[in-house]
């Protein structure tokens, strides 16, 4: 009996430490998500800008045949497929790394570009294609506009000299603190009927206007009404344009993925902590009716012992 007693007791206080830990790191997620969500609103609406000027080159007519929008020509090493996976710089976040991890095993990648500790780590053991040489082991929390940058131009010099044929990354789409999902999307080339968020302050009238009293220039019409023209010609501004979509692209998935480790975690040490909660409840009221057990085994043999006496 004495041994059951030690055996609870020890249990009870690993739950408690545990419970310490648990209940640390949801506070710290908790004290993370609105910075991480500010970041996250502020990316879209700049992704969603540079996308609404990619869209309207990619449907242009001068730009159909530039690699960037209609892929490599037959001869080049079109089958090369770069690959970036965006996961967590932690663990602890549920089912947050591992639904990422699975979408990215379904892409047949030659070549890898982590993002996040987690994935610089699985990346190293070259399970799941080979480190690309554009990788610099990014950590997602501390992943800047620069990195972002730097590694756009690096990927867009090596899609023009023909070294890989396609980009693709991996994220996680923050949907609410209880939702996030992994996506795939396709980077290079660009995907001409991908949805995007269209924007324009100008309506059908004053283009029309502007049409007539304006000199000729390239004139793609968005959908909502308005329109972009494009100087000196799409093609300049679009090899201009490309990079800078790469990149805000390549940051608004880390901060959409941060946001959503952040929220994954939090959820999930919260319901590690309700859990251990109601383990600990259970194994004291265990303790508590051994504990009583024994003493009243002993209150009996006590009782017994002085019965012999007389």
């Amino acid at each position: 009996m004495s041994a059951n007693i030690k055996r609870l007791k020890a249990r009870i206080k690993s739950v408690d430490s545990t419970l310490h830990l648990t209940k640390a790191m949801q506070l710290v997620a908790s004290g993370k998500i609105r910075k991480a969500t500010e970041q996250l609103h502020a990316s879209r609406s700049y992704t969603d800008a540079v996308k609404s000027v990619v869209s309207a080159l990619a449907r242009s007519k001068e730009c159909a045949y530039s690699p960037f929008i209609a892929g490599h020509k037959a001869g080049k090493n079109t089958g090369k497929t770069l690959l970036i996976v965006i996961a967590g710089d932690r663990g602890l976040a549920g089912g947050y790394n591992s639904n990422a991890f699975r979408l990215a095993d379904s892409v047949n990648a030659d070549e890898l570009v982590p993002i996040g500790r987690r994935s610089v780590d699985r990346a190293i053991g070259g399970a799941h294609g080979r480190m690309s040489p554009v990788s610099e082991g990014y950590a997602t929390e501390r992943f800047t506009p620069e990195d972002s940058k730097r590694l756009a131009s690096a990927i867009c010099e090596r899609y023009l000299s023909g070294e890989i044929g396609r980009v693709m990354i991996v994220s996680t789409r923050y949907v609410s603190v209880l939702t996030q999902n992994a996506v795939l999307t396709q980077l290079l080339p660009v995907d001409k009927n991908a949805s995007i968020e269209m924007f324009s302050n100008r309506g059908k009238d004053q283009k029309r206007s502007n049409k007539e009293d304006a000199a000729p220039k390239a004139e793609h019409e968005l959908e909502d009404g308005g329109y972009m023209e494009f100087e000196p010609d799409p093609n300049s501004v679009l090899s201009v344009a490309i990079p800078e979509y790469v990149s805000s692209m390549i940051y608004g998935a880390v901060r959409e993925s941060f946001a959503s480790e952040v929220a994954a975690r939090r959820f999930a040490m919260d319901s590690a902590t309700k859990n251990g909660i109601v383990m600990k409840d259970n194994l004291s009221l265990e303790y508590n009716r051994a504990r009583q057990g024994a003493i009243t085994q002993e209150i009996v043999e006590i009782v017994a012992g002085a019965g012999d006496k007389q």
